[in-house]
């Protein structure tokens, strides 16, 4: 049986996420090691280079979780390829247990909580605009779209096999 088009465009997602954040990684990389690196998403009216170099690019130091150096001093890019690796998970969690899909819902409104968080620093802290993290936020919000989506529609085949 062919997997409902939900789980089909939330896995072109994940590629897409994981992808995007080996570019952001990349970009991360550059300014580390060449001054004055002006990365493609610099343009006149939006900055990431501003964005991956402030003190929330690495949050949990940010947050006094971590020491800088530590080895789970990580990025944001380097945090959001192991979420979206779970998510690519997804497919088969959901055959294996009916749990997953409630699981995985509880895993994307936290998700969804981050990137708006990390959305006003962006806006109202830094004041910049990043086209990457804008990119990641709507690859995010579609993943979790279709999570709520076969959330939904498990629920309703839940339904129809206690009455039946």
């Amino acid at each position: 049986m062919a997997a409902p088009c939900r789980i089909l465009v939330l896995e072109l997602c994940v590629v897409l996420g994981i992808l995007l954040n080996v570019y952001t990684m990349h970009i991360e990389s550059q300014i580390g090691k060449i001054p004055g690196y002006q990365p493609a998403c610099d343009v006149g009216w939006a900055s990431c280079s501003k964005v991956f170099t402030s003190p929330w690019a690495h949050i949990l130091r940010h947050w006094g979780l971590v020491e800088q150096g530590s080895l789970f001093d990580l990025s944001l890019p380097q945090l959001a390829i192991p979420y979206f690796l779970l998510l690519m998970s997804y497919p088969v969690a959901r055959r294996k247990s009916s749990y997953a899909p409630s699981l995985f819902l509880g895993v994307g409104m936290c998700s969804i909580a981050f990137n708006i968080y990390l959305a006003c620093i962006l806006k109202f802290v830094l004041k910049e605009f990043c086209i990457i993290c804008a990119s990641t936020y709507v690859i995010n919000g579609t993943c979790f779209a279709c999570i709520v989506l076969d959330f939904m529609a498990s629920r309703r085949r839940d339904t129809g096999k206690k009455i039946a």
